[in-house]
């Protein structure tokens, strides 16, 4: 079975196609992104006051997640697993689009996650949130190493 390319209307700026991400790769990146969140809601995970701070504190990384991935394209996780999310024109979302997509995530878990495994039986390998927002993630892009840098904006002129 060959790997879905992106549709060619959505080709980059070069005129060229990538292959859209598989959803396994698509899952490590999530599991990498989310990670910060989940160590910290085990350590805390008895004490109620702490647990509504955290909670705050996940809804703003998940805003500056959202934020990274619609200026540069990817989520540390993405940037680890080689994958970047695109418009249909093969272009960066931006930054309010960004943090909208990671919000329009919660159609995919409102039933049964089901919008998560979308990417496993969609032609285009995308989940409810990218068909609202019309993106897609796709392979191409240089893997990077586990860094600090992966979660601070690139630096402007």
């Amino acid at each position: 079975m060959s790997t879905p390319e992106f549709p060619a209307e959505a080709a980059d700026a070069g005129g060229t196609s990538a292959p859209l991400a598989s959803w396994g790769t698509r899952a490590l990146g999530f599991i990498i992104d989310a990670a910060p969140v989940w160590i910290l809601q085990l350590i805390f995970f008895r004490s109620s006051v702490i647990n509504i701070l955290i909670s705050l504190v996940s809804v703003a990384y998940i805003g500056y997640i959202g934020h990274l991935e619609g200026i540069t394209g990817q989520t540390p996780g993405k940037a680890m697993m080689g994958t970047r999310l695109v418009n249909t024109q093969g272009e960066l979302i931006g930054s309010g689009a960004g943090i909208g997509r990671k919000f329009v995530h919660i159609l995919d878990s409102i039933v049964c996650l089901l919008g998560w495994l979308l990417p496993l039986v969609d032609s285009k390998r995308q989940t409810i949130a990218d068909k609202v927002m019309s993106t897609y993630v796709v392979e191409g892009a240089e893997k990077k190493a586990f860094s600090v840098d992966l979660w601070t904006p690139p630096k402007t002129a």
